[in-house]
């Protein structure tokens, strides 16, 4: 249940000396999105590793953000360059590539 809107960051290539991981943090998801589709989400882009939403550890509640891993940099940044602007259930997310 999410929303993705523009993407906020630079990937490796526009930044040069910085080298971005195969891990994205998307943010500002819907509390009531599930791990299952969270990774189904990201999954036509590359093999996802890790699909993993941050609870509230007294509640179990998600925080509403989550970070998803590819296998490889070229999948992460497709997923990136898919996901821009793109409406699912009128919720908004962020994504950023995450530095290493």
């Amino acid at each position: 249940m999410m929303r993705v809107v523009r993407l906020m960051g630079l990937s490796s290539q526009a930044l040069g000396m910085r080298c971005f991981s195969t891990k994205i943090f998307v943010h500002k998801l819907s509390f009531y999105t599930s791990e299952e589709e969270f990774k189904a989400m990201f999954s036509p882009f590359g093999t996802v590793e890790e699909a993993r939403l941050m609870r509230d550890q007294q509640t179990g509640r998600t925080k509403g953000f989550g970070f998803v891993k590819y296998s490889s940099l070229a999948e992460a940044e497709k997923a990136i360059k898919a996901m821009d602007g793109r409406v699912y259930a009128l919720y908004f997310a962020h994504l950023f590539p995450v530095e290493t």
